[in-house]
């Protein structure tokens, strides 16, 4: 039997190496026969020279050419609708699959819908089947949605980006691009990275305006953000026009003359493309300009969409820009007013805070807030807020994002650090910290040496949890001892209404005590030379979000506000503000 197993494993490696050698062979024979340019210029003029039935020409958006030639690591593309995008991705993915072999690229999209569009349309009809020396690379017949596999050993893969971005996840791309990024899952992009960790890939992004402060626009932020700058002002003064409109011929390569002008050209990470409607010379200004120039709809005029289109939409669809969304209500402007006033102040130590306490005495209050972590993948942040109640303007004085670690641990650190700054009173989230909240309270011993350590008492530290009750936003319930047995005293809070109050509180100011210049009621230290200190807390508040506000749904199907829990840190300073308004009757955005 043995001797019969070992016959059929020679017989079966042999017949595996002579169709190992045979497929080498044919696509070695493929490759040398169909040899394409990998600079995507020259290798449209060779492999796709013509796109829906119209020969190629940049003669009318000259801006293209340098975007095809950048071969950066990283790129995002933001503008308009109808940029000529989906010619970019389809070219550059089957130019660099069919002039290299053996590499693997990545397109990925939102939804199903869009990515069948792409695939079939775009890629593999518009692409691969319409130029007769493209049509010879798929190994098989085009149809499969999600893959094209090439005779040279390339492949491109269509994805999306549902449960961030896991059908991404166990390839090994050369290079990965995101389309319609604005509606993508870009907080977990470092996903998209680590599929290209092996092959040093590149990234490419690309999609409308979007959200002021969501991480599609905080990557824009990163990015050097090119403008595109004509050399001549009044190039649209010298566009020919005859009975059928623009005249696209080449003289427009002299009157569309420009360079590429990057606005933020100390951010090297990302080069960014801003390609706005209004640069491409096939688009009309003026809605008469629509009607007696271009002998078109007037509809298709910028002028006509920014008059009939809600600022949001003309915003991202026309202009390409980012917009501040209702859905989205904070913005890195907004917690910047309340940082870069104070550059020259950094966070303090806690028996600075005390310091502070022990001067100032009753015109200050102190109080702290605790968000209690609530697994692996959140934190623990302490913050300590001084409210100085003369000018009524609110410090973030210390903030302390902590690991996981052991709860006894973390009680007897907040206990002490409580005292040690002079608290007069603190919060804490009693959903994730009840034993915590309990031992601060009424004290304990340390977990190791068994050394006793005194409690700060349940009138100074108050458990908290939230709850949905906006007719109720706040509720006070004091200790007392029932048929029960005993139970402590604790604050509920409706979550809605207390984030409206934090975002109100941002956005309010108060007249600066030195002067006649009105500065932000919330200061948060934000020293030039420690900006690591708070610089994180800008991308935290952003990330808050309205749940009853959903893209592309009507508002009024759900007419209740509702937030989306916000990061750690945030909350931390809720129950820090919370504990405010205990000790001194403060609302945190009062008259």
């Amino acid at each position: 039997m043995r001797l019969l197993h070992n016959s059929w494993l020679v017989k079966h490696n042999k017949l595996a190496r002579n169709t190992f050698t045979q497929l080498k062979k044919k696509t070695g024979n493929f490759v040398d026969s169909i040899a394409l340019p990998t600079n995507p210029l020259e290798w449209i003029e060779k492999a796709r020279p013509v796109v829906e039935g119209k020969k190629r020409t940049f003669h009318n958006a000259p801006f293209w050419r340098d975007i095809y030639l950048d071969n950066h690591h990283s790129k995002i593309i933001v503008g308009g609708r109808q940029i000529y995008k989906s010619t970019y991705i389809s070219d550059i993915l089957a130019c660099e699959t069919t002039s290299t072999p053996g590499i693997q690229a990545g397109y990925v999209t939102f939804n199903q819908y869009n990515l069948s569009g792409f695939s079939k349309q775009k890629l593999q009809i518009g692409t691969f089947s319409q130029n007769p020396i493209l049509a010879k690379f798929p190994r098989n017949k085009l149809g499969n949605m999600g893959e094209i596999s090439l005779k040279n050993g390339s492949a491109i893969y269509c994805m999306t980006d549902n449960n961030q971005y896991i059908h991404v996840e166990g390839k090994s791309l050369s290079h990965c691009i995101l389309d319609e990024a604005q509606y993508q899952d870009i907080a977990h992009l470092e996903k998209v990275r680590q599929t290209m960790m092996a092959t040093k890939g590149r990234l490419t992004i690309l999609g409308l305006g979007g959200e002021i402060g969501s991480p599609y626009e905080k990557v824009w932020e990163a990015s050097d953000q090119r403008e595109w700058v004509y050399e001549d002002p009044d190039w649209r003064d010298l566009l020919l026009f005859d009975s059928d409109g623009l005249i696209d011929d080449e003289y427009l390569e002299d009157v569309l003359k420009g360079r590429w002008v990057p606005q933020k050209p100390e951010n090297t990470m990302y080069h960014g493309y801003h390609l706005p409607q209004i640069i491409f010379a096939r688009n009309p200004l003026t809605i008469d300009d629509a009607i007696n120039k271009y002998h078109t709809s007037p509809v298709y005029s910028i002028e006509y969409q920014k008059k009939n289109n809600s600022k949001s939409f003309f915003t991202s669809h026309a202009l390409g820009e980012f917009y501040k969304s209702e859905r989205r209500p904070i913005t890195p402007q907004m917690v910047l007013s309340c940082m870069n006033p104070y550059r020259y102040l950094g966070l303090i130590k806690p028996s600075e805070i005390a310091m502070w306490k022990d001067v100032m005495g009753k015109f200050i209050t102190v109080s702290m807030g605790v968000d209690f972590g609530s697994g692996n993948q959140s934190n623990t942040v302490i913050s300590i807020l001084i409210h100085w109640k003369k000018s009524d303007r609110v410090q973030l004085a210390y903030i302390d994002k902590r690991p996981s670690e052991n709860q006894m641990d973390q009680a007897e650190h907040i206990n002490e650090l409580f005292r040690v700054s002079g608290c007069d009173i603190g919060v804490g989230d009693l959903g994730y910290g009840a034993i915590q909240v309990k031992t601060i309270q009424d004290g304990g011993a340390n977990r190791i040496s068994g050394k006793k350590f005194p409690g700060v008492g349940s009138e100074n530290f108050y458990g908290c949890r939230s709850i949905s009750n906006e007719s109720k936003p706040m509720q006070i319930h004091h200790d007392k001892v029932d048929e029960h047995g005993e139970e402590t005293g604790r604050i509920l809070i409706d979550k809605t209404s207390q984030i409206q109050k934090f975002i109100d509180l941002i956005e309010t100011s108060r007249l600066h005590p030195n002067g006649d210049h009105s500065r932000s009621k919330l200061l948060i230290p934000f020293s030039a030379d420690r900006e690591y200190e708070t610089d994180w807390l800008i991308s935290e508040f952003c990330s808050v979000t309205r749940k009853d506000i959903k893209k592309d749904i009507d508002p009024r199907l759900d007419a209740k506000k509702e937030f989306n829990h916000p990061k750690d840190s945030m909350m931390s300073i809720i129950y820090g503000l919370v504990g405010l308004e205990q000790d001194t009757g403060l609302y945190w955005v009062s008259g």
